[in-house]
């Protein structure tokens, strides 16, 4: 079976004449997104009727971004992919309209149902927890200081404390990881997709490279220990620590 190598992008609300170019843009770099392998995915043209972007995969990336779709749409794609699937979602229904994404001439691989989503009930829950990552920046004048923390993965996490841990943070800045542990406002969208709103640290505490190289090990030599076993036990150990 050949693989396709054209697919068809098409917003049933908008036409090429209607379609501001900005927002074509907009939904071309989700795309790229969702779709990988972004030096050999083309656009090529938005045809007539509704309006339809036509978008071209090189042959020898399409079996890799034809199985990148399917676990999308099963829900089982990356990350990155995901979260693209989502504002493509959230956008359509913000531009009123929907869409689906299928093989040009062929079958739906991923349907977009934008406005036609039934909203979920907004809800903010307030829990007690952790987070594990990086401070890129420390800043502000009031007595509540906003900081940012950011991931390993890169995801960066909105942040506030107290003047005094924002002084101790400070000189972490750039530096080895750290954990913090206060207070987390978490936040469901129209989407049914839980965010964090905002998290207010009350403690913290260094996290170097060293001492999780020392927790691996110890949890290595622990007769009967599945840790040998995993390829990366310290991103086990942050599953741990987030779950």
């Amino acid at each position: 079976m050949i693989p396709a190598t054209v697919f068809d992008f098409r917003m049933n609300a908008w036409t090429p004449g209607s379609l501001p170019m900005a927002r074509l843009a907009e939904y071309l770099t989700r795309l790229a997104t969702l779709f990988g392998n972004q030096e050999q995915v083309y656009f090529l043209k938005v045809r007539k009727g509704s309006a339809i972007a036509e978008i071209h995969v090189h042959e020898t990336v399409a079996p890799k971004v034809q199985a990148r779709l399917q676990l999308v749409s099963a829900g089982n794609g990356p990350e990155d992919a995901q979260k693209s699937m989502q504002h493509i979602n959230a956008m359509l229904r913000e531009d009123h309209t929907s869409a689906a994404l299928r093989v040009k001439d062929g079958a739906v691989i991923i349907d977009f149902p934008g406005c036609k989503t039934p909203l979920a009930q907004e809800a903010i829950v307030h829990e007690a927890g952790e987070l594990i990552g990086s401070v890129i920046r420390v800043g502000g004048k009031d007595d509540t200081v906003p900081f940012l923390l950011q991931d390993t993965d890169g995801t960066t996490y909105n942040c506030t404390t107290t003047r005094d841990i924002a002084r101790e943070l400070a000189h972490h800045l750039f530096g080895d990881l750290v954990l913090v542990q206060g207070m987390g406002k978490w936040r469901r969208t129209a989407d049914s997709v839980w965010e964090l709103d905002g998290f207010r640290v009350k403690s913290w505490e260094p996290m170097n490279q060293a001492s999780l190289e020392d927790a691996v090990k110890a949890l290595r030599g622990v007769e009967g220990s599945q840790w040998n076993a995993f390829d990366d036990p310290q991103a086990e150990l942050k599953k741990l620590r987030e779950g």
